[in-house]
């Protein structure tokens, strides 16, 4: 794994403004995972970090994170990194897993990432698992409430 930071405003009105503007759901949350996302589509997590205004400043990347446990390392660093600052309150979480998108066990590690982050002082907003095939929430498939703000 190898791991790269990117500090990112947007100059789009589709796109919220790095600090700025709330990213308040999943629609708006997805699309800074897809500007962030390599192309063409790789193995990697993308994680970013959001104020208590539900704005984002900082995106990072976790590249060559191809099986699906290595979630939970990057939930714990990132959730180390976001608690010890303390404008940072919520995570949001994105595998993309080109070949293939939800696996048996993913609504485990939705579980014991949300256990991770919180253990921080965090929230874990949401993860994704984006696919050639589309974009799932394993929060969503275990039936559990939005924790968006709208």
């Amino acid at each position: 794994m190898s791991v790269s930071s990117h500090r990112r405003g947007s100059t789009s009105a589709r796109l919220p403004r790095a600090g700025v503007d709330p990213i308040a759901c999943i629609e708006d949350a997805l699309a800074m995972f897809e500007l962030q996302r390599c192309h063409p589509i790789r193995a990697e997590t993308l994680a970013m970090f959001l104020d208590s205004s539900g704005c984002g400043s900082v995106l990072v990347t976790v590249t060559d994170t191809v099986a699906p446990a290595q979630l939970l390392e990057v939930a714990e660093v990132m959730a180390r990194l976001g608690g010890a600052r303390p404008e940072i309150s919520g995570l949001v979480l994105a595998t993309v897993r080109p070949r293939y998108g939800l696996q048996t066990g993913d609504d485990e590690l939705w579980t014991r990432a949300v256990e991770i982050v919180e253990a921080n002082g965090l929230d874990l907003i949401d993860w994704f698992v984006i696919s050639r095939h589309g974009t799932s929430s394993p929060r969503e498939l275990l039936g559990q409430p939005s924790r968006w703000a709208r």
